[in-house]
């Protein structure tokens, strides 16, 4: 399949894109390599292009694959509205499609929250599990939480999307090098309708979702491995979060990369490479929680058990 300049994705993307046609309609996947299979689950209105510097270090080694999520990408736009459950299913039902199994899911942002819930599911398909910048690591107010649910709405979110598009990517970076350039160009090729009005029902559906904590709240539920990565500059993980969820994990590593914002695989590849390299090579997982005392400005790389 060939893919168009002008809608947002990447053009660099190394490998091929495939179409699954699934019961929720078509799906935009890669699916390389061989070996243990290592699943990329992209963020909110994202696609699996963001993982273009990650994914293909891991290809001579494993079954590297990922997918468009529907409404996101070029995957279809169902006009049913979309949860993290829902996600959670279709992720496992794609799983089916493509004859994997078991894997070891990597989760950006709300696909974090979806690897999670599709861990929760079916913990035995899952042999590990990467949180990166996980949504569901958060705990926000009872207002906030009945407001996201019972006030906002598609056409207020596409309006503030175009006024906020800009100003919302400064904010996702820390540095700025090659990659956050290209990401910030990639991002803004695309044209202005229909796009925002598909992102704000993505955005409509899943803010209930988002604004939850199913992760804290079910963290026992993920008996997996599970490495945790994040960093230390993300606006949106609070290292409360961080530090309840450390106490719920049974088989968990904790890492924070400093100066780095909410899309580390995109701002620092080559350090989530390596900590991927090293949680999918540990034979035994051994329980590490961050040093409450530790500054928010100090790097966590290496955290005592």
């Amino acid at each position: 399949m060939s893919v168009q300049r002008g809608n947002g994705r990447s053009q660099s993307f190394p490998f091929t894109t495939r179409i699954a046609h699934l019961p929720e309609g078509p799906v935009a996947y890669f699916d390389e390599g061989k070996g243990d299979p290592l699943i990329f689950v992209h963020g909110l209105v994202g696609d699996f292009t963001h993982f273009e510097h990650v994914a293909p270090a891991f290809a001579a080694g494993h079954r590297v694959a990922g997918l468009d999520l529907p409404g996101c990408g070029i995957s279809s736009k169902p006009p049913t509205r979309h949860s993290i459950e829902s996600y959670a299913k279709h992720l496992l039902g794609w799983m089916d499609h493509i004859d994997a199994q078991r894997a070891t899911l990597v989760g950006h942002s709300a696909g974090g929250l979806v690897s999670a819930k599709a861990a929760m599911l079916a913990p035995g398909r899952i042999d590990k599990l990467v949180l990166l910048s996980s949504a569901g690591l958060r705990r926000y107010s009872r207002p906030l939480q009945w407001l996201a649910r019972a006030v906002i709405r598609p056409e207020l979110l596409r309006v503030s999307l175009e006024r906020l598009a800009m100003p919302m990517l400064d904010q996702v970076f820390v540095e700025r090098n090659e990659y956050t350039a290209k990401f910030i160009a990639d991002s803004l090729d695309r044209p202005v309708h229909p796009t925002l009005m598909e992102m704000a029902k993505v955005f409509h559906d899943l803010t209930p979702d988002l604004v939850g904590c199913e992760v804290l709240d079910s963290a026992r539920r993920l008996p997996m491995p599970v490495l945790v990565l994040w960093g230390d500059r993300d606006r949106l993980i609070h290292e409360d979060g961080i530090a309840e969820l450390a106490s719920g994990l049974p088989r968990a590593t904790f890492r924070a990369l400093s100066r780095c914002g909410h899309m580390p695989m995109i701002e620092r590849p080559a350090e989530v490479i390596e900590a991927l390299r090293s949680f999918l090579t540990q034979d035994q997982q051994r329980t590490r929680k961050p040093d409450p005392g530790r500054s928010s400005t100090e790097p966590a790389d290496q955290m005592a058990a």
